[in-house]
């Protein structure tokens, strides 16, 4: 039994003992030839396990069954206030230490961050970006300034420690405590259109290589938001319209993206792997890397160095070029093992 549920118990089990109680002494009070009323017996019950002694109500002393009711009362109701005080001492003692211990957890893992995403606001929109990130297996912090929002976040996530920093993400000092210097992306996703305005022009100033992604409610916004320096910029209202047509007109593709996205025996994502000098698939043809045979994965596209073209459904006598980057369709596990390869 966990502490929580123990002290639960045990308060529950103090009520008991003080309803026994007045009810015994109004009993036993007229037993004795006494009319007493409740609030007579409430104030007995409090002072005899409080052991204060003071006069009763009527002597009941001078029944043997009121000595007895007395004595039992006073064990039992010591014996549960003492387990109850202790158990409330050490769940107070515990939820401190386990906070002081998170905390610095936290602050740890924090601190040894890099290459992260941070998400900014773990709301209805920022919560479905927090889940993609999560099952895709990047490394990401959550800045939001509700905390019971994080705290929820925190029990649907029991198993991963997800680095959240609680506090406004228009503040320089949490952006700055969430890692932003150096952080790879941020994704601001707040309702407010200023305060993602705000976060944009100081994430961009404190990091210039940072790749920013902004939530707009309309065309003006993610105007604003582009000239205040975002990469790029999403404007929820436009992805459910479209969204509506595709199920209309095209059903069967929506029902295969939403069963690769969310089907639960095999998660599959459409990623993008950059070649880099380190990489040896460089300078060999798209058949000699066994991607599709080694790694489950299917190239659907290969987008060149300039980043103006893509060639898609490669032939397999495709030379790999340095600073190209490949487009697949396959596990997430695979991409995410090829990424943390030096060389592959």
């Amino acid at each position: 039994m966990n502490l929580q549920r123990r002290v639960l118990l045990l308060s529950v089990a103090i009520v008991v003992v003080i309803a026994v109680g007045i009810i015994g002494f109004f009993v036993l009070g007229r037993a004795a030839g006494g009319e007493p009323s409740i609030i007579d017996c409430a104030y007995q019950t409090v002072i005899t396990l409080s052991t204060v002694g003071s006069r009763e109500i009527k002597p009941l002393t001078d029944l043997w069954y009121g000595k007895l009711f007395i004595v039992g009362l006073i064990l039992s109701g010591m014996g549960v206030l003492f387990v109850f005080a202790t158990s409330m001492t050490a769940f107070l003692v515990e939820g401190e230490i386990r906070h002081i211990f998170r905390r610095k957890k936290m602050d740890k893992a924090l601190h040894n961050l890099d290459n992260h995403i941070i998400v900014c606001g773990a709301g209805d929109t920022g919560g479905f970006v927090i889940e993609e990130l999560l099952r895709s297996r990047h490394s990401l912090v959550v800045v939001d300034a509700d905390e019971e929002r994080i705290d929820r976040l925190r029990e649907s996530h029991p198993d991963t420690l997800l680095p959240v920093v609680v506090g406004p993400a228009a503040d320089d000092e949490v952006l700055k405590r969430a890692g932003i210097e150096r952080a790879r992306g941020v994704v601001i996703a707040l309702p407010d259109e200023r305060d993602n305005l705000f976060i944009t022009v100081t994430a961009r100033q404190t990091n210039p290589k940072v790749k920013i992604i902004a939530r707009a409610a309309d065309a003006q916004a993610e105007l604003r938001l582009k000239r205040a320096g975002a990469d790029a910029v999403v404007s929820p209202n436009r992805i459910g319209g479209m969204r509506m047509a595709s199920e209309m007109v095209r059903p069967q593709v929506v029902t295969f993206l939403d069963q690769m996205l969310r089907g639960q025996e095999k998660q599959l994502r459409i990623e993008e792997i950059p070649l880099t000098a380190s990489c040896s698939m460089v300078g060999k043809a798209l058949r000699d890397t066994n991607l599709r045979q080694e790694q489950d994965l299917l190239v659907l596209a290969i987008r060149d160095k300039s980043g103006d073209k893509f060639l898609y459904n490669p032939p397999p006598d495709e030379i790999l070029e340095e600073g190209c980057t490949l487009i697949v369709l396959g596990p997430v596990d695979s991409v995410h093992d090829i990424r943390n390869r030096m060389t592959f």
